[in-house]
């Protein structure tokens, strides 16, 4: 409804519904400027902007709206530059909920080990009660992912996930995916089939506790491909 130059609206999208929710994670027209991210809704086959989500501590080069992830009245949004109480660009992300029409804030989620460059919500995933959020930039950029469930309204990090032959610059968690008691984490920068050939890995949750099941590799891939850039 107020589209600017360089808003990048677009950035990222995620659909539940009859409710859609675009990212625009460069909004007011420049590189510096911290983003949102915006809410649609359908009815009788037309679609109306229904909130714009702003974070509550929105700072400079936040790029909230880089990565969004909608599950019925839950919202979550990344914000991988964030820097707010917490080293360089070690990121966040935030959670909002509907009540009506109402989109509010309910949480701010950070890593429990956040360090400069983390770059944590670049990718978000919501199903339920539970949150996956990955941070490609952690551990010199080997990469993570974190787990976050709700209770009473309240989200607490459940896990952290890394993959089991982690190495230096996998970019690990630049991609997330979540459904039920499983997640997809992509690390698009991972060599096993060719430098940056790409991967992808499979958690499964047993109660509280997240196991690796499971590493995807393209057949016949190769150097350059990427491959785990975006999962679902």
């Amino acid at each position: 409804s107020e589209a600017l130059p360089g808003d990048s609206f677009g950035s990222s999208v995620s659909v539940w519904g009859d409710t859609a929710i675009v990212g625009a994670d460069r909004r007011d027209g420049g590189e510096t400027d911290p983003g949102s991210a915006y809410l649609f809704t359908r009815l009788d086959g037309t679609w109306t902007q229904q909130a714009k989500l702003t974070a509550s501590d929105a700072t400079a080069n936040n790029r909230f709206g880089e990565s969004v992830s909608l599950w019925e009245d839950t919202a979550v949004v990344g914000a991988p530059g964030d820097s707010l109480g917490n080293p360089d660009a070690s990121g966040s992300a935030y959670v909002f909920t509907r009540s009506g029409e109402f989109w509010i804030q309910q949480a701010k989620l950070i890593a429990s080990d956040a360090t400069q460059g983390d770059g944590f919500g670049v990718s978000v995933s919501v199903w339920g009660d539970t949150a996956v959020v990955g941070a490609h930039g952690d551990d010199a950029g080997a990469g993570s992912a974190y787990v976050f469930a709700r209770s009473n309204g309240v989200w607490t990090q459940q896990a952290k996930l890394t993959p089991s032959d982690a190495a230096a610059g996998d970019r690990f968690g630049v991609s997330v995916s979540l459904w039920g008691d499983t997640a997809v984490v992509g690390a698009d920068r991972n060599d096993d089939s060719g430098l940056d050939s790409g991967s992808a890995y499979v958690f499964t949750r047993d109660g509280s506790v997240w196991t690796e099941q499971t590493k995807l590799l393209a057949p016949g891939g190769a150097a350059g491909d990427f491959f785990g850039v975006s999962v679902s």
